[in-house]
């Protein structure tokens, strides 16, 4: 994504989250995309094709949208611990990837 599209996707998360709300996206839209991912996973598990994949990315792309919109909604403080977690985990499965003599 170019600076230009992304500073558009980031005003549109902006337009829609105002307009639904915080309680709304966060406690409602962001499970229901979560359990819609996880269905598609369970239709393209049970029958593959191209279609089902699709309609994961679909549902993948819904999923990050809504995380996107729930890391502009928390509070500050809640932000910087949801980025050190994400950065703590990633960190320790590195080093699991190295410990078992992966690529580093």
């Amino acid at each position: 994504m170019n600076l230009h599209n992304a500073a558009k996707f980031e005003d549109c998360l902006v337009r829609i989250s105002s307009h639904y709300g915080y309680d709304n996206q966060i406690f409602e839209k962001l499970p229901e995309e979560v359990d819609e991912l996880q269905e598609a996973f369970a239709i393209y598990f049970d029958k593959p094709s191209k279609e089902h994949w699709l309609h994961i990315i679909e549902e993948a792309a819904d999923v990050h949208i809504m995380i996107e919109q729930f890391k502009m909604l928390i509070k500050p403080e809640d932000k910087k611990e949801f980025d050190k977690i994400c950065l703590d985990k990633v960190n320790r499965e590195i080093l699991r990837i190295e410990k078992a003599g992966g690529a580093k």
